[in-house]
């Protein structure tokens, strides 16, 4: 076997390599994308506890489209106390604008938190919770183009290139 076809090969390999580490990464950004946070809402909305918490901070901002006109994104930072004393911070994003009575938060707004029992940072606010299972996979729909197209797009790279390696081999 020559140099070159050695270092063909071995490049082949690498390509299929690299695809199947492509792969796995875009996996794990899907899973925490959509599962782990479909996973948390359906664990609040069957095992969670609701507690008293506060909206201690918020924002908004405007984000401008390409071909004009743009789209409001907010979030908020929420408090909450557990029966047992311990205080946790949690965080949620939003799209559109924020409700009027939050636009000018001089003081610490009332909501009711949801928690897990066994693992209290994962939380939201109650109101937040979707009212049916189907709710759960409320997420924006460009996170989940972008994750499938990116899964498939891997598929398709790793599928040609063990083609190609395949088609190399035989004419050997």
């Amino acid at each position: 076997m020559t140099g070159v076809v050695l270092r063909r090969r071995l490049l082949a390999r690498w390509k299929i390599i690299t695809a199947i580490l492509v792969l796995l990464g875009v996996g794990s950004l899907f899973s925490h994308i959509v599962v782990s946070q479909s996973w948390h809402y359906y664990l609040l909305t069957q095992r969670g506890e609701n507690t008293q918490g506060y909206i201690i901070d918020v924002w908004e901002d405007y984000e401008p489209a390409e071909r004009g006109g743009g789209f409001w994104i907010h979030g908020a930072t929420y408090t909450y106390q557990l029966p047992d004393g311990r205080e946790f911070t949690g965080r949620l994003n939003g799209e559109g604008r924020l409700r009027p009575e939050f636009r000018s938060l001089t003081q610490p707004y009332p909501v009711e938190v949801a928690y897990l029992p066994d693992n209290p940072a994962v939380s939201c606010i109650s109101s937040d919770l979707p009212d049916n299972i189907l709710g759960i996979f409320r997420h924006s729909p460009g996170e989940l183009l972008i994750a499938g197209f990116c899964f498939l797009a891997g598929f398709y790279l790793l599928s040609v290139l063990i083609r190609e390696e395949r088609i190399n081999l035989k004419q050997r």
